[in-house]
């Protein structure tokens, strides 16, 4: 007689929640319900194409690439984002609604219709002692659907998948005290979508300061995110806009330092290709050739210096040119762990001054005696105070208590539970799954601090081991509850030696894990388990779509090499690099009369905004209006000429490709016709160059353009870059040879 199958109730539909059910379907012997308080599945990530979603816009990007926001066994090439297609080639930090398309075919792939229960909110659970013989224990789960009847139903394991990320958590009161009596907007960050969500109908916004709160990556990502709509208001064919937001700046207060990283980094100090971020942070040939352990907790001095070198590699320096010393992390006994802000464009927004940033804590936002609305900040036994201000946007990130209601007073009191911890409110154990006793009938799945779900996937392959086949991994010395007791208290005391994610290192603890669950080794086309980045489908077990992990690793190892042979991605980085304001020098060499030959001096600014309608149907990601202004000098002449001229720089993803467009000259803000696409030279030429190169040629009637660029990239940083027109033809021959430099804030 079969042995009775194991009854799973599981608590939310999100990643943690959907990978958890396949884990446990797969075996064969388990029966998995899913209860989903939503009338969706995806958690955050519950959005389609035009959702106005609670916590993300769905258009938002993925901050690490599909091959870290995905899972083992479905790879993003079959995943049908758009009607039947699965041509998702271009496709590399996908959009928060592919995301969950991608989770709707997990579902449609994995686990059977009428699994997931939704609209059904769990109320209450109890764990319970069957009076019988060979009596165990079982949850009691109480559940409640959208038309408030509730029921109980019994389960042999409880998982709690209902997401660490549950609540935005709001400003602390003794900041916002009267708040709501002040004729301002304040707003979570993860409530920002546009401009007209940060002030009233009544208020006009037209000079106003938008202060943003919070030093951590959502900090970054949202003040970036509120400067592109400033900028795109100042330079977009919309005047309506210009007059409206005109003036308007950023203040960011943030109490550490942070690194601006952006979603393409150089995988060495060549600076001549480029990789997705994630492919360099979690590069498995960066750690020593010995056992690969994962690491957690507080840093040492040596390693945080360690880490600091490297951050300060990728980005050409230590963010001094910047101009805002908040961003400069110091050195000695007061440098904290690094922290970053996953951003493209947060640096450049700083070094340009629409985005003014400040050391310190907000400790009060109140009105003054003339009825503005300003803002105390102390850093230390200092304080100053901002005025005028028009919004508040706080990023204070999340709380996860709510996402823990449902749990018996008892059974937090056994996890050390402490709702006024955000960062750690829980003592887990086992890869942060349970409690310290092995036969615990519950698990946590997702609930830590880290955005990486193959740990997730991991951590539903350890908890089925441990629940089906009675295997009890050993106790980390890390998750002793001593340590992170201790570890709580120097969070909340904010010690300079806790990292931004304690529980970060993603790749130290996918090979940690693989070894426990001896997982068998599948490294695709790389050639051997230390080339390329760490990814879910390189680690399998017996029963795994192997198709699909070949896919993932067919399609990773194929990125990889086009980034290191062909160069792909050097168009983005370089696009991302040229934003902001730069001094000019051009000398014109000229053998026909009709351009004399000279010298240019003056100003370019490349001035971000959304991509604008182009005519002949392109489509564009990223969009930079070009003015240059200054003065013209001809060769024997002393009076310099007044000179000036506008183009639009356009960037598409799915093209990879970097191109110039001329304006309209009677609308000098809207593009006209293409004035060439720009051709990079491979990485190995590029090398020997000592920089990124490209060409671009354009005929304009008999007169052939043709231009050379070059692009001396230290990390991320541009400081200067080459332009080079050599034109021949019937009415022109010429070499306008042009120099351009980063100005340097402040001088």
């Amino acid at each position: 007689m079969a042995a009775a199958k194991k009854t799973i109730c599981i608590i939310g539909a999100g990643p943690a929640g959907l990978v958890a059910a396949k884990t446990f379907l797969r075996t064969g012997q388990c029966n998995v319900t899913i209860y989903e308080k939503a009338d969706r599945l995806g958690g955050i990530w519950a959005l389609d194409e035009a959702s106005i979603g609670d916590y993300l816009s769905p258009q938002t990007p993925t901050n690490l690439s599909k091959f870290t926001v995905g899972f083992s066994d479905l790879s993003w090439e079959s995943v049908r984002l758009n009607g039947e297609s699965t041509d998702n080639d271009a496709l590399i930090f996908p959009r928060a609604w592919q995301v969950n398309r991608y989770l709707e075919a997990y579902r449609a792939k994995f686990i059977p219709d009428g699994t997931i229960q939704y609209g059904h909110e769990v109320t209450a659970t109890v764990r319970r002692m069957q009076l019988a013989v060979g009596a165990k224990e079982h949850w009691m789960v109480s559940v409640k659907d959208k038309h408030g009847v509730e029921q109980e139903k019994q389960f042999d394991h409880l998982v709690v998948a209902s997401g660490f990320f549950s609540t935005p958590r709001p400003l602390q009161q003794t900041v916002c005290a009267g708040l709501e009596t002040l004729p301002i907007k304040a707003i979570h960050s993860s409530r920002f979508r546009n401009l007209n969500d940060l002030f009233p109908e009544s208020v006009s916004p037209a000079g106003k300061t938008i202060l943003i709160i919070g030093g951590g990556n959502s900090s970054g990502e949202v003040a970036a995110a509120v400067a592109s709509h400033l900028s795109n208001a100042q330079w977009a064919p919309d005047h309506d806009l210009q007059q409206k937001f005109a003036g308007c700046k950023i203040i960011h207060v943030t109490p550490r330092p942070l690194y601006g990283l952006p979603p393409f980094v150089p995988i060495d100090e060549s600076s001549t290709s480029f990789v997705p971020v994630d492919f360099h942070l979690y590069n498995l040939a960066r750690r020593p050739p010995v056992a690969i352990t994962g690491n957690a907790g507080r840093v040492t001095d040596g390693v945080k210096d360690m880490v600091h070198d490297f951050m300060q590699n990728m980005l050409g320096g230590d963010q001094s040119d910047l101009g805002a010393d908040a961003l400069v992390s110091p050195k000695g006994s007061e440098r904290a762990t690094v922290q970053v802000a996953l951003s493209e464009s947060y640096p450049e927004y700083v070094r340009s001054g629409l985005i003014d940033v400040r050391a310190g804590r907000v400790t009060s936002i109140a009105a003054n005696v003339n009825g503005e609305t300003s803002a105390t900040v102390k850093l230390g036994n200092t304080s100053d105070t901002i005025g005028d201000i028009g919004a508040v946007v706080y990023a204070t990130g999340y709380s996860p208590t709510t996402a823990l209601g449902m749990l018996p007073t008892n059974e937090k009191e056994a996890l050390h539970y402490d709702p006024t911890s955000m960062r750690l409110p829980l003592i887990l154990h086992q890869w942060q799954t349970t409690t310290k006793l092995n036969s615990s009938n519950l698990a946590l799945i997702g609930f830590y601090e880290g955005p990486y779900w193959p740990i997730m996937e991991m951590q539903a392959r350890l908890t089925a081991s441990r629940w089906l086949d009675n295997k009890s991994p050993p106790q980390k010395p890390q998750e002793e509850a001593s340590n992170l007791l201790s570890l709580r208290k120097s969070m909340q005391a904010r010690d300079l030696d806790i990292p931004q994610y304690w529980f970060g290192d993603y790749l130290g603890y996918m090979e940690e894990l693989a070894r426990e669950l001896q997982l068998r080794r599948n490294d695709g086309p790389f050639a051997s388990e230390r080339e390329g980045a760490v990814s879910p489908a390189r680690y399998l077990s017996p029963t795994d779509e192997k198709t699909e992990a070949d896919k993932i690793m067919a399609d990773m190892h194929r990125i990889w090499t086009s980034c290191r042979e062909n160069g792909i991605y050097v168009p983005r980085a370089v696009f991302r690099a040229l934003h902001g304001n730069w001094t000019l020098h051009r000398r014109i060499t000229s053998s026909k009369g009709a351009l004399p030959s000279g010298v240019f001096s003056g100003t370019a600014k490349f001035l971000p905004r959304f991509p604008t309608p182009d005519k002949s149907g392109g489509k564009f990601d990223l969009e930079y209006l070009y003015i240059e202004t200054g003065t013209f000098t001809p060769t024997g002449a002393t009076q310099p000429i007044t000179a000036s001229r506008r183009y639009v720089y356009r960037y598409s993803e799915a093209k990879d490709k970097l191109s110039v467009w001329f304006v309209k000259p009677d609308a000098n803000l809207e593009v006209d016709y293409l004035f060439h696409e720009v051709s990079f030279a491979s990485p190995a030429e590029a090398s020997e160059e000592g920089a990124c190169i490209a060409n671009a040629d354009h005929l304009c009637v008999d007169d052939m353009y043709e231009t050379k660029y070059r692009f001396p990239m230290k990390g991320i940083a541009l400081r200067a870059f080459q332009v080079t027109h050599t034109v021949k033809g019937p009415s022109k021959d010429y070499v306008a040879m042009s120099e351009f430099r980063r100005e340097v804030k402040g001088q």
